[in-house]
């Protein structure tokens, strides 16, 4: 079992943080968790030292008459001092501005029992459920000794309805036009009564009906989940009778073969066959249809941009005809008021074939619309000037292109703000898998998974982009094999390149070779071997060696990933336990 498999391998780990002193006291007091959650107690977050991975992963809900949330800390510990850096998203800007500490955003974490509060300004422009991450990086000697604590909020705001007081009979929203109108966006219907008891019945009456709701929807949601474990426990009995277990090599085995780091290796020589110490994931396919293809211009006219709201700035990557820029994009908001915002815009030269602009543009498309923190959407385009080249419009990141910016890190000297620890790049990796596994549930298989189709943004928040005008600005990650195509011949599985089969185990595949670029920092896979032989060292079974300074527990997680059989390689679910388990091994202590 997966699980029994980690609690194993990573044991002796264990056993060598947990002699780490105690340093840090960071908690929600009883009147703060009162006041958010209607209970009694204090939720602690980091207890001397030791941090509540459960209290953090859950996503904490805010109602709409509560503007700020406290924290008290204390580091326990005068000397070496505890340095801190705080940073904050928000899922939707134009609901919320960004949260405003009372403290600044870096400095030293006070010894003496303090408490610090966070504003959460609704901006009133529209009623959303708005997602809030506040990143705080807690280190004692140096920036390479680091602890990130990511707390997550999920807060109510309403349009119309950017500042709250409280007043004898509870919370009076100022400013808003009515309590009607508040709650019309969100779906709700509440009636208003002149006289305050007939108000104070309404409000009873709204609560029970809230708490009836809400049970049966808990019903509803166990026996779903009941039905499903059922489904899943035959579907599992069927398969079976045609699943077969393929050993893999030891981690421990293959290390000696890292002095190259394009060392190839065979899952099956006699000395490996044994496969342990390597989890046995075994999955059946569940394939994710693409979407159909939609008209190109009634696409392109649904986010259309004049362009002269357009200003391309410097040049941030250039390609045969590909070029991308740093750019600024002036938006009107709903008041008619100009608006200046940062933005990064992808277009073609004069000289780009129609094809090849076709093409550019069909591949922007891809990600249109879709809505989650780790993934890099369109904001808009401009294509409707006769022989001008197309502009797409996308947000500006802080370190922007993934491969570059691992690059980068690499050539570094050593105390560097682009140095890299272990336990970033797993936090970066567990990202990308969140963003893949959100194309998944679209329905969208994305067949080009690499670190030169992601993005850096502040904090280390990493987004799942497009691959236009990838193969133009990034040609050795391409190759043709004769059939006029240009694809990413070493990030591909064995059926993708044989058969062109895309599904989600493909993805996975890919997933594994990105994996081991972030662990080089950006290195060529397979560098050695020529692109028309890969399939068959792939054929063979010969994989990509471990890189150095790669955990073997991270190592063993990438050659799941290189199964030949699209059924035994792990999903993004069970990838992601594994890697949420393993940066949790990495940060538990401070």
């Amino acid at each position: 079992m997966l699980f029994s498999w980690l609690i194993l391998r990573f044991l002796p780990f264990f056993g060598s943080i947990c002699v780490t002193t105690s340093n840090l006291n960071l908690y929600m007091d009883a009147k703060e968790t009162r006041r958010l959650l209607g209970l009694q107690a204090e939720l602690y977050y980091v207890r001397d030292g030791i941090i509540n991975s459960y209290a953090l992963s859950f996503n904490l809900p805010v109602s709409a008459n509560i503007d700020h949330i406290c924290f008290t800390w204390q580091s326990l510990r005068e000397n070496p001092q505890m340095f801190y850096s705080m940073n904050f998203s928000v899922s939707n800007p134009r609901a919320m501005r960004m949260p405003e500490p009372d403290i600044s955003l870096s400095g030293i974490v006070p010894n003496e029992l303090s408490e610090f509060k966070v504003t959460l300004p609704c901006s009133g422009l529209m009623s959303a459920e708005v997602d809030i991450r506040m990143q705080m990086n807690i280190n004692i000697f140096s920036a390479s000794n680091l602890t990130v604590l990511n707390f997550k909020r999920r807060k109510i705001c309403l349009k119309d309805n950017s500042i709250w007081v409280k007043d004898p009979s509870g919370a009076i929203p100022v400013g808003a036009r009515n309590s009607s109108q508040l709650y019309k966006d969100l779906g709700q219907t509440f009636s208003s009564s002149t006289s305050s008891d007939a108000s104070t019945s309404g409000l009873t009456t709204s609560t029970h009906i809230f708490y009836i709701a809400v049970g049966c929807t808990c019903a509803l949601i166990l026996l779903t989940a009941m039905a499903v474990a059922v489904y899943y426990l035959n579907s599992q009995r069927s398969m079976d009778r045609y699943s077969r277990r393929i050993n893999y090599y030891d981690s421990s085995s293959s290390q000696a073969l890292t002095a190259q780091s394009q060392t190839f290796l065979r899952p099956d020589t006699p000395n490996n066959a044994s496969g342990t110490g390597l989890p046995n994931f075994r999955r059946g396919i569940s394939p994710a249809s693409e979407l159909k293809p939609t008209d190109m211009k009634t696409v392109l006219k649904e986010i259309a941009i004049e362009r002269k709201a357009i200003t391309l700035g410097e040049l941030l990557l250039e390609g045969t005809f590909g070029r991308i820029y740093h750019g600024t994009v002036l938006w009107e908001d709903e008041d008619k008021e100009s608006k200046e915002q940062e933005v990064v815009v992808k277009t073609v030269t004069d000289q780009a074939r129609p094809d090849q602009v076709s093409l550019f543009l069909t591949e922007s498309m891809m990600l249109k619309g879709m809505a989650h923190v780790n993934i890099y959407t369109v904001l808009g385009a401009c294509s409707d000037d006769a022989g001008a080249p197309p502009l797409v419009v996308y947000p500006h990141t802080k370190e922007g292109n993934m491969k570059k910016f691992l690059q980068k890190c690499r050539m570094s000297e050593c105390g560097s703000r682009y140095t890299l620890n272990t336990q970033q790049l797993v936090y970066m990796a567990i990202q990308i898998i969140r963003g893949v596994q959100y194309l998944h549930r679209k329905k969208i298989i994305h067949k080009d998974i690499a670190t030169r189709n992601c993005v850096v943004d502040q904090g280390m928040q990493v987004l799942v982009t497009d691959n236009s005008l990838a193969r133009d600005l990034f040609p050795n990650d391409y190759n043709c094999l004769g059939d006029n195509e240009n694809r990413p011949v070493k990030w591909m599985s064995v059926e993708a390149l044989v058969n062109k089969c895309f599904s989600p185990a493909s993805d996975v595949w890919a997933f594994g070779v990105t994996l081991w670029e972030m662990m080089t920092l950006g290195q060529q896979p397979y560098a050695d071997i020529d692109p028309f032989e890969m399939a068959a060292y792939l054929q063979e079974g010969y994989r990509i060696a471990q890189p150095h300074n790669c955990p073997d527990e991270l190592f063993a997680v990438m050659a799941c990933c290189w199964a030949m059989s699209p059924d035994e390689r792990p999903k993004f679910t069970q990838l992601l336990v594994c890697l949420q388990d393993f940066y949790t091994a990495l940060g538990r202590f401070i």
